[in-house]
């Protein structure tokens, strides 16, 4: 019997699973099985193939970097799988008067500064795309998603990438602050914390925050409530510059962001239309930005 009649479905869901997820409890989860159930198709799919699937490093357990490849193609046909499964209860897009769901994850300030005040134009010219929006900054993979927009470029799949914009962060406090409470500051260790917020605000502010709180959202709010400066990013902080003081707007944070998509879906009208969509909004919300900033 060769690898290839050895391989089991299930095993390759798991790990198809795990690759999305990078953890094999996630992965469980996610399948909705109990974690030694996958770990005991994990094993057996290492059996199968002749190479572990997971290798000890320094750092701990990670997936086996020699199976790369493989697991590039698993992804891929897992993905390509699923898409033509859906296809069987959903139309086309533009084929028919039904709703075209599409799922896009991406970091908490771009979905609340750049997609919302946008949205009704996506939906005034496709009234038939409906979105569903979920928060992620350091995405590793698509998931159960047709876009993300990450900070860096996922590692698992074949995706397309292309390089959105910049997210600019920079130091802000409320005009009310008392100059003694310049070091009290509000950081994040939540959803948007990889975009290294705590070692860019320590650097300012010298010292580890006083608060932290999830998004850049919640930092806008609690700054506003309790005087305490913080780290945002200038499309966050932008609808209340006028009750912010820039602490020192010429050493700002920049951080790339890149869209992602699956090489398969470069032909579906309706995913080319949210990306268009996508593309417009952030020149929209960018030259505003421009406006305000550069205008002071």
């Amino acid at each position: 019997m060769d690898k290839m009649e050895k391989l089991n479905w299930d095993d390759l869901r798991v790990l198809s699973a795990v690759i999305k997820t990078d953890n094999l409890t996630s992965a469980a989860r996610r399948l909705q099985i109990d974690p030694t159930t996958a770990s005991r198709r994990i094993t057996r799919l290492s059996s199968s193939i002749g190479l572990p699937v997971y290798t000890k490093l320094s750092d701990g357990w990670r997936l086996n970097p020699q199976l790369q490849t493989f697991f590039g193609l698993v992804d891929e046909f897992c993905h390509e799988m699923e898409r033509e499964l859906s296809q069987f209860s959903t139309p086309a897009y533009g084929k028919s008067n039904s709703r075209h769901e599409l799922a896009i994850s991406a970091p908490a300030s771009v979905v609340a500064g750049v997609f919302l005040p946008h949205l009704s134009d996506l939906t005034a010219k496709h009234p038939e795309l409906g979105l569903s929006l979920h928060f992620g900054t350091l995405i590793k993979g698509l998931g159960n998603n047709d876009l993300i927009i990450t900070t860096s470029q996922p590692s698992q799949g074949r995706l397309m990438v292309q390089k959105l914009g910049q997210l600019t962060l920079e130091a802000f406090a409320p005009k009310t602050m008392n100059p003694k409470d310049r070091s009290s500051w509000i950081g994040g260790v939540g959803l948007e914390d990889p975009f290294g917020v705590e070692m860019f605000g320590k650097t300012i502010f010298g010292q580890e925050p006083e608060h932290r709180v999830d998004t850049f959202a919640h930092a806008l709010q609690l700054s506003l409530s309790n005087g305490a400066p913080s780290i945002l990013p200038r499309i966050t902080a932008r609808p209340k510059l006028e009750f912010l003081d820039r602490l020192d707007p010429k050493n700002p944070l920049k951080m790339d962001l890149l869209m992602c998509f699956h090489e398969s879906r470069k032909d579906d009208a309706g995913l080319r239309a949210v990306i268009e969509w996508i593309k417009w909004a952030f020149s929209e919300e960018a030259e505003v930005c421009r406006s305000a900033y550069e205008g002071e």
